[in-house]
């Protein structure tokens, strides 16, 4: 019997018994519904699709959202109006079907991606929460099935890919595309994978997934495609996404895969190390030189290879930009592959002569990469840790990014004052703790940063704090009255931020009576614990069956409770839109609240 099929029949054994003893699955465990969105398939009222190409066959994976073609039509459209009316046009010469260069062009490339991609962020996020979540008795099921995702960045193609090939997923260098700070890198197991993977090159509009006859299917025109060729579909188009950024691969190939392996093997199974086999640690290494040829002389790894097109439009991105929050993903993930590594090579008995000497190696360059000194190839940095010490924090907080050692610059680090970026701040937190923090930068600083934060990022009603959004441009924060505005909250976000929160009391309750920060952390303390509670109870507002009219019936009628993205539609200003759609990555960071589990957390610990 498939992992997937074992979990979902002893989930419902445990509703049934549940329910006999007079209380339900949700009352003994409030996220064992949400979990079941995580684990059920999509003809189930879940998340997973069954992937069908090459070594993938019959596998069970992610995608980042649940949407529907009412969402789309209705809420986004506004039919009958016509805004979202396209042509998708075929290419004969690079086969390719896409739509017209436009505002409709725009909402159903969207569309596709949002309908049939897999962000490596919400995959991994979910790769943690499905082991974390597991009952006992599930644990060594939840695992197989999380190992999926390793298996398809190892398989190199996508999930249902009609011609499976290799490096399909990934971004090597072609010609003046994806190069790596300099570096060619033509090798797929070291080239970064991209940041969306979709289950097959030709995706489907949602509009037309049915069929000819739904409501919305006149939206959308097909023309000129080749006559006899079965691939080819009114209403599929041409996948086009193709980012490889930096942010992503820690979470795909550190924080996802190595968090959950530690929490199997030296969690539920009581085992010292996680076996050098494994897959999450197979394909972590050979990143490791790719991340070292990305990193800048100040430390900050660079966003993302040049020739990569930014998130709106056809601009490429600046390949100079540091991105502080993948910074932070990084720095957390090569801190837990360092830690996993030196309890392999310790513990292990089993290493070969070979091994042990590759894990050396990469023991040599995460030294490098966190700390400084001369990689490899021979340039010098200052290390990550330097880097987020010294540049990555400006005038009380920390900088969205900035451009580092670009060399039409006047200065080594040029910062990015605006516009403010909430996560950043939150994962800051998380990641560094405020002891380190307010050891860098005297006593107080992340809970200052903390509260500098919700005047222009938090999310209430009227003195309560009920969540996050994204930026400083969303029109939240506190009004001349001191009251909090609410335009725009994000589940997932506002997840990191209750952790930041939760890092924050952790430490200033620690603090020894003697610490000169002690006299003024009890009030610290009780403003932490007040948002805490308060940003909680607002996050329960955004689980599927607390939101009016939100639809997505049936997964509630299959018995899942996943929470939304966020509570409206709206623009997010660092390029993508924010939807009100079940979320994975928001469902996996309510189960790892639930745990109390900081994935992001840099300090040595067993799982």
């Amino acid at each position: 019997m498939q992992p997937v099929a074992r979990i979902l029949g002893a989930l419902a054994m445990g509703a049934v018994a549940s329910a006999a003893l007079g209380a339900s699955t949700e009352e003994a465990d409030p996220v064992a519904r949400s979990y079941r969105f995580l684990v059920m398939p999509l003809e189930r009222g879940g998340v997973l699709y069954t992937a069908t190409a090459g070594s993938l066959d019959r596998k069970r994976l992610p995608l980042s959202f649940i949407d529907d073609a009412r969402y789309w039509g209705e809420k986004v459209c506004r039919f009958p109006a016509q805004d979202c009316a396209v042509q998708l046009r075929y290419n004969p010469h690079d086969y390719g079907v896409r739509p017209d260069d436009n505002l409709a062009g725009d909402l159903l490339t969207e569309r596709v991606n949002t309908h049939s991609g897999t962000n490596l962020y919400d995959a991994a996020t979910w790769q943690i929460a499905v082991v974390l979540g597991a009952p006992a008795h599930l644990a060594r099921d939840a695992y197989a099935l999380a190992t999926n995702q390793n298996l398809l960045l190892e398989a190199g193609h996508y999930g249902n890919a009609s011609e499976p090939a290799e490096g399909m997923i990934r971004g090597i260098t072609r010609g003046d595309v994806f190069v790596y700070n300099g570096e060619r890198i033509r090798d797929p197991e070291a080239a970064y994978a991209f940041r969306m993977l979709p289950r097959s090159w030709l995706s489907p509009d949602p509009f037309l997934e049915a069929g000819n006859d739904g409501p919305y299917a006149s939206l959308v025109k097909t023309s000129g495609l080749p006559h006899g060729n079965p691939v080819y579909r009114p209403g599929l188009a041409s996948w086009t996404d193709y980012k490889p950024i930096t942010g992503e691969n820690a979470w795909a190939f550190l924080l996802g895969p190595l968090h959950a392996a530690r929490l199997h093997y030296q969690g539920t199974l009581t085992q010292t190390h996680v076996p050098f086999a494994e897959p999450a640690l197979q394909n972590a290494l050979p990143l490791l030189g790719t991340f070292a040829a990305m990193q800048s002389a100040l430390g900050g790894v660079y966003y993302a290879p040049a020739g990569t097109v930014q998130n709106q439009g056809k601009e490429v991105v600046d390949p100079f930009f540091v991105s502080v929050e993948n910074t932070f993903s990084l720095y957390a993930g090569l801190h837990v592959l360092e830690d996993t590594l030196g309890n392999t090579l310790q513990r292990d008995a089993t290493l070969g002569r070979g091994e042990r000497e590759q894990i050396t190696r990469a023991q040599q360059q995460l030294q490098v990469l966190l700390r400084g000194g001369t990689h490899a190839n021979g340039r010098q940095t200052s290390g990550l840790e330097d880097f987020l010490h010294r540049h990555a924090w400006q005038d009380g907080s920390f900088v969205q990014g900035g451009r580092a050692n670009a060399p039409d610059a006047a200065a080594p680090w040029i910062p990015t004052a605006s516009p403010r970026a909430v996560d950043v701040v939150t994962w800051g937190i998380a990641t560094l703790g405020a002891g380190t923090l307010d050891a860098w930068h005297g006593a107080g600083s992340a809970f200052r940063a903390w509260q500098d934060m919700k005047r222009w990022g938090g999310y209430g009603k009227g003195r309560q704090l009920l969540g996050v959004g994204f930026s400083d441009v969303d029109g939240n924060g506190i009004d001349a009255n001191g009251d909090y505005r609410a335009a725009i909250v994000s589940s997932e976000w506002t997840a990191g931020a209750i952790t930041a929160v939760r890092e924050m009391i952790g430490h200033y309750a620690a603090l020894d009576a003697k610490d000169p920060a002690a006299a003024q952390a009890g009030e610290w303390l009780a403003e932490l614990r007040a948002d805490e509670q308060g940003m909680l109870e607002g996050l329960e507002n955004l689980r599927l069956d607390r939101v009016p009219d939100a639809g997505f019936d049936a997964l509630l009628a299959a018995g899942s409770q996943p929470y939304l993205y966020a509570n409206r539609r709206a623009m997010v200003p660092f390029g993508w839109y924010a939807n009100p759609l079940p979320s994975t990555c928001a469902t996996a960071w309510r189960v790892m609240l639930a745990r109390n589990f900081n994935p992001l957390a840099t300090r040595k610990a067993s799982p």
